[in-house]
């Protein structure tokens, strides 16, 4: 009981030496990571060394006081320079730290994001795709902009994207992909098609009518997009040649849908999917600067990419 209110007496009397210090420096709100592993120590010379805490020792002090020797938590915290070393510690116990801000764009491969969470030092690229290999969740990853907390791993960023997706596509968006007789993985490979093919959004309904068409007809796709991913050439010219590539991808020499997507599409390719607009048009043409032309026959169609050609040419 003696040794308690000795302990008491002595916090107490910090607290009120502080205090008076903390309320003269001038208030700053600083950015500090804290890497997964840290010791309390080597956590306190980080503070200390950031303006954050003025005695190391009162910091790990007041961490074995709370018993949070093995509870203080990886993160971003973002500490005013005037938070009470107490209030330090238990926002550090507590993990209440700054989330990292993802925003994965519509289109990008898992390889893709999986780069963009390494650079962000959330995830390692080889946990991420080795997962989505795995479990072939290409083209499942819905592109959102997304908070995590530090210290997060591969398995909860891929549910939460994966989560996102089921949110997205509505039951109403099921029923209509079943009258075509595609399922759910159908609709987001020709998703993903659209969305590498499309740059404008009401172009995207276009080209879901024409990819329909084909399919009905028992046509090619021909879609340039899928020889890319099969080629792994996301910004190369492809050059004829390319076209006999021997790969499920190449809709140029299997009929169909491609094995599984090329990207993860955003949402508004996903509508197209299921959406398609009502065309009599067989073929497309991009024209350079993000439109495409559209035509039914193919006598049409050459001389469209004929015109397209010299246009580029002069």
């Amino acid at each position: 009981m003696r040794n308690k209110l000795i302990v008491s007496a002595i916090v107490c009397a910090v607290i009120v030496a502080t205090a008076g210090i903390i309320a003269t420096r001038p208030h700053n709100e600083i950015l500090v990571t804290i890497s997964p592993g840290m010791t309390a120590e080597q956590i306190a010379h980080l503070l200390k060394n950031n303006g954050v805490i003025a005695s190391e020792s009162w910091f790990t002090f007041w961490v074995k006081l709370h018993h949070g020797t093995s509870r203080l938590k990886a993160g971003d915290y973002l500490i005013s320079n005037r938070m009470p070393i107490i209030s330090v510690v238990r926002t550090i116990i507590d993990g209440k730290s700054r989330p990292v801000k993802v925003t994965i764009p519509e289109g990008w491969t898992a390889e893709q994001i999986a780069k963009r969470l390494e650079t962000l030092n959330l995830v390692p690229t080889s946990e991420f795709l080795e997962i989505v290999r795995q479990e072939k969740l290409e083209g499942f990853l819905f592109p959102e902009t997304y908070y995590f907390p530090r210290g997060v791993d591969a398995r909860t960023v891929i549910d939460t994207m994966l989560r996102q997706l089921i949110k997205t596509i509505t039951p109403e968006m099921l029923i209509e992909a079943r009258k075509h007789k595609l399922d759910i993985n159908d609709i987001v490979t020709l998703a993903s098609m659209i969305e590498k093919e499309a740059r404008t959004d009401d172009e995207r309904y276009a080209i879901s009518g024409v990819f329909y068409n084909r399919l009905k007809k028992r046509w090619y796709l021909e879609s340039c997009a899928t020889v890319r991913f099969a080629l792994n050439k996301a910004t190369e010219p492809l050059v004829y040649g390319d076209l006999d590539v021997d790969s499920l991808y190449n809709t140029y020499r299997h009929y169909g849908l491609p094995p599984g997507p090329i990207c993860n599409p955003g949402l508004a390719s996903i509508r197209a999917a299921v959406y398609p607009a009502k065309t009599d048009s067989m073929f497309f043409v991009a024209q350079g600067d993000g439109t495409h032309s559209f035509s039914r026959y193919y006598e049409e169609h050459l001389k469209t990419k004929q015109k397209t050609r010299r246009k580029h040419a002069e």
